[in-house]
């Protein structure tokens, strides 16, 4: 498995593979283009090698436990804040893995930065960054006015550790999505990061993916099985231990998208369901949401890894595109809803492990900062001068590696 290397992959900038892309209108298109095939084997580069960023002095805050943190950081557009956090934050700032999604690399709506280098300096921890997609597009809504131009135009996730790492390795997914041909254009598709990781003399898996939004809860329970797959095979290929730790935002919000009639359905049962029975299906999706089962199936404990609580807010207006509905049903939602929505809270971020145990409140304390474990947990209200840091909340869970 090989993998970019720091500086090579910090300094690119994708605007003429871009404008190349943009004259094709569908994939197929591209797909059977002279120019794809030129391009073929940089496409793959690009979407299927991990980025690699190194820490010189890269140190573990915790010894006697491992703190894991999951978090969706919603394209890292806050980053100076969620960097605190991630630095300062009383529980969170102790976590030495740290899963994360949504991360930007030169896109105009975060900067223009390589959100995930910058975390690996400012946190002194190794980052190991996958592609998800080459944007075509300056992103979704307002973004689309924002002045200037992207640069490498990536997004994708990442796995930082302060702990020793190898074979860091990126996994396709199923596609749930044909992403080319949508509003917000993009070349490529979701993706799972893997890599080898040795606390305290033990070694085991790491991992985190993000699964489509858009398509049916039965796709995202192919791309989870599918994830877990690459994961067992790849222990079984290394000759390792069944450890393994992996969080993400799976999208479990119960709902089927991406069609004008799911789009209609969903809108009656969001609007016509009781709040309180609409607030217990979002935040405990388990029933709805094949793609939790797949955990049990491959011998994941989740139970011990996850609280009750929701994880994300999403306006009932922007749950499916309301262009696809009919007027009078726009016209209903409008006057039903107001002008500021109805906020949804869903849990849609999820850690599960396998072979290591997760521990509870006041179970372990490390000797040499006097932190103690704590309940994994969900924290919610983290702003920036009023503003929410993410439309996800972190969570986290503290592990017994033994």
């Amino acid at each position: 498995m090989t993998a970019i290397e720091d500086a090579e992959a910090a300094t690119a900038d994708h605007q003429p593979l871009v404008n190349e892309l943009l004259r094709f209108k569908t994939f197929a298109e591209l797909r059977d283009s002279a120019f794809y095939q030129a391009h073929r084997s940089a496409f793959a580069q690009l979407l299927g090698e991990p980025r690699v960023y190194h820490a010189a002095t890269a140190t573990p805050r915790l010894a006697a436990f491992l703190r894991v943190v999951m978090w969706n950081i919603e394209r890292g557009t806050h980053l100076d804040a969620i960097s605190d956090i991630l630095n300062h934050h009383p529980v969170i700032g102790h976590a030495d893995l740290m899963l994360l999604n949504e991360l930007d690399d030169g896109m105009v709506r975060s900067g223009n930065r390589n959100v995930a280098l910058e975390l690996s300096r400012r946190l002194q921890s190794h980052a190991i960054y996958g592609v998800e997609y080459l944007e075509l597009t300056k992103g979704a809504g307002n973004e689309l006015r924002l002045p200037g131009a992207n640069t490498a135009a990536l997004h994708g996730n990442a796995i930082l550790t302060r702990h020793a790492f190898a074979a860091p390795q990126v996994v396709q997914l199923p596609r749930c999505e044909n992403n080319f041909e949508s509003a917000e254009r993009r070349l490529g598709g979701r993706i799972g990061i893997l890599t080898d990781l040795e606390v305290g003399g033990v070694r085991f898996t790491a991992a985190t993916t993000h699964l489509d939004v858009v398509n049916t809860p039965r796709c995202r329970a192919r791309q989870m099985r599918a994830m877990l797959e690459a994961l067992d095979a790849r222990i079984a290929a290394r000759g390792l231990s069944r450890r393994a730790i992996i969080g993400g935002d799976l999208n479990t919000h119960t709902f089927a998208r991406g069609t004008r009639l799911r789009a209609m359905k969903n809108t009656a049962l969001i609007l016509g369901s009781r709040p309180r029975k609409l607030a217990q299906r979002l935040a405990r999706p388990i029933r709805r949401e094949p793609a939790i089962g797949e955990f049990a199936r491959f011998g994941y404990t989740i139970a011990d890894c996850n609280d009750a609580q929701a994880t994300a807010r999403s306006v009932v207006s922007r749950l499916d595109d309301s262009r696809s509905l009919p007027p009078p049903l726009r016209w209903w939602i409008k006057r039903r809803v107001g002008p500021e929505g109805l906020t949804l809270h869903p849990r849609l971020d999820w850690l599960a492990a396998r072979g290591l145990r997760a521990l509870r409140a006041g179970e372990v304390v490390d000797p040499a900062t006097g932190v103690a474990s704590i309940d994994p947990q969900t924290f919610s209200g983290l702003t920036d001068r009023g503003r929410a840091l993410s439309d996800h909340d972190p969570i986290v869970v503290d592990l017994l590696i033994e």
